[in-house]
């Protein structure tokens, strides 16, 4: 077995009968959600699970070996799971983890109660990603895309290199969610950076725009870049999910 980097571990807080699942990024790891996990558990309450993505937290050469259905296969295994203990299970997520997201509620809308993506990767990419998808031959692996974080001195756990065959996979994810998008009906928080250096900032106005929910709400965020989770509104991004989580759960509960 590939060893698990510290700090790269599965996590799970028990608490209510309300469940949140928090899903990391694309070449990250689960320590970019943990904050956010043990915040939600800790203020609001909330059974947290937060899984590692196969291929993730490991090594490069680990990842290469893993595509999108791994990595959608483990987020809805862990879902499931949850649903299957909880009254409500939501969802939310971080980049990559947030057009896991989007996916789990357009597939899975009977066990999503409701989402609050982060920066999610919804069509829209930079330059630079298409650049390295159009290369021929490709290259085996680019620099590291990770800790694009607007606070001094705070580092993302996440790989040097990125596998050029991963993201070719997780381009036809973000293809296959965007075109799955419509069949979101579960209230939605999208919340994204306004100077996010990964995933630009277009990707929150295609979800908005896109889902059918009658309940959409829009949080920008303008202190920090892409891993917000990490970064100068980390406790805001608490706040909101948590509230609108609660807020919706108790809703449900009345009805």
């Amino acid at each position: 077995m590939t060893a698990v980097m510290a700090g790269a571990e599965p996590f799970t807080y028990d608490g209510s009968d309300v469940g949140v699942l928090v899903v990391h990024g694309f070449t990250g790891s689960t320590q970019s959600m943990r904050y956010l996990g043990e915040q939600l558990h800790r203020r609001f309450g909330f059974t947290v699970v937060g899984p590692r993505l196969p291929g993730h937290g490991t090594s490069p050469d680990d990842m290469a070996r893993t595509g999108y259905l791994d990595w959608t296969g483990e987020a809805e295994a862990a879902l499931r799971e949850l649903a299957a203990r909880k009254r409500k299970a939501f969802v939310t997520g971080l980049s990559m983890g947030g057009t896991l997201t989007l996916n789990l509620a357009a597939r899975c809308p009977d066990l999503v109660a409701a989402i609050a993506p982060i920066a999610p990767a919804a069509g829209l990419m930079n330059d630079g990603f298409a650049t390295v998808l159009s290369m021929n031959p490709p290259p085996d692996r680019i620099p590291g895309i990770g800790s694009d974080i607007k606070a001094p001195g705070v580092k993302e756990l996440a790989y040097e290199e990125v596998p050029v065959a991963c993201m070719r996979e997780v381009s036809l994810l973000i293809s296959i969610t965007r075109d799955l998008m419509h069949k979101i009906v579960c209230p939605t928080l999208v919340i994204h950076g306004r100077e996010d250096h990964v995933v630009p900032p277009a990707n929150a106005m295609a979800v908005v725009n896109t889902i059918r929910s009658d309940d959409v709400r829009l949080l920008w965020l303008n202190n920090s870049y892409h891993v917000a989770t990490l970064d100068n509104d980390k406790d805001l991004i608490v706040e909101r999910v948590g509230a609108f989580f609660a807020e919706i759960a108790q809703a449900a509960a009345a009805a």
